[in-house]
């Protein structure tokens, strides 16, 4: 009788199939890997975008509201008319002899508005300025029995910039693609960042 040496087919396939098995797992983890990897460069790119546009706030705290109104205006303006000029983001800068050109208040928060939405847009993101949720003047009604209890706490308004990327909106509310509900609870899947500005 003879003896049989080396390795048969079968055992060859099953090696195979287990290098395969392997190599597809390998590469899962991987695409995992970069996955994380660009949610994690969007979510700096997001916290840059947002600190910068807080220093602007704070930089010009009378300029917030048109600050506000330019940053969440159409999301193509590149101009807004503020006090009868016509604002963009290289506005208060210098004209063409270098010599400074001087803005308002709301003229300068206009301009850093459309700035930082520039500046957000070409890191590709959607930026937007809301009142933070649970700020300013809230009104709880509590029922316990036939009785109802309303209590009405005032506060200063907060407010919050909300950036996002993907599919997602730069939103509260209850939308499937919006950032988060008007509790300021994220919404599941949301690719979004909300800030505390000012």
């Amino acid at each position: 009788m003879n003896s049989q040496q080396g390795i048969g087919l079968i055992e060859v396939l099953v090696a195979l199939m287990l290098l395969a098995i392997a190599v597809l797992g390998f590469t899962a983890m991987q695409m995992t890997a970069v996955k994380a990897t660009d949610e994690s460069l969007m979510r700096t790119r997001a916290l840059t975008v947002m600190r910068g546009g807080a220093e602007m706030m704070r930089a010009n705290p009378a300029g917030i509201t048109k600050f506000s109104d330019a940053l969440n205006s159409s999301a193509v303006t590149t101009a807004i008319i503020m006090d009868g000029t016509s604002i963009t983001k290289d506005s208060c800068m210098t004209n063409n002899s270098t010599v400074p050109t001087p803005c308002t208040i709301n003229q300068t928060a206009t301009k850093d508005a459309l700035t930082l939405k520039q500046y957000a847009n070409d890191n590709e993101l959607t930026i937007s300025m809301v009142t933070c949720p649970g700020t300013g003047t809230t009104t709880t009604t509590t029922t316990v029995g036939t009785v109802s209890t309303t209590r009405t706490v005032s506060g200063q308004a907060r407010q919050c910039f909300v950036a996002s990327w993907g599919t997602t909106t730069a939103t509260l509310g209850s939308g499937n693609n919006d950032c988060a509900n008007t509790d300021g609870v994220y919404n599941s899947g949301a690719q979004c960042f909300i800030l505390e500005a000012y």
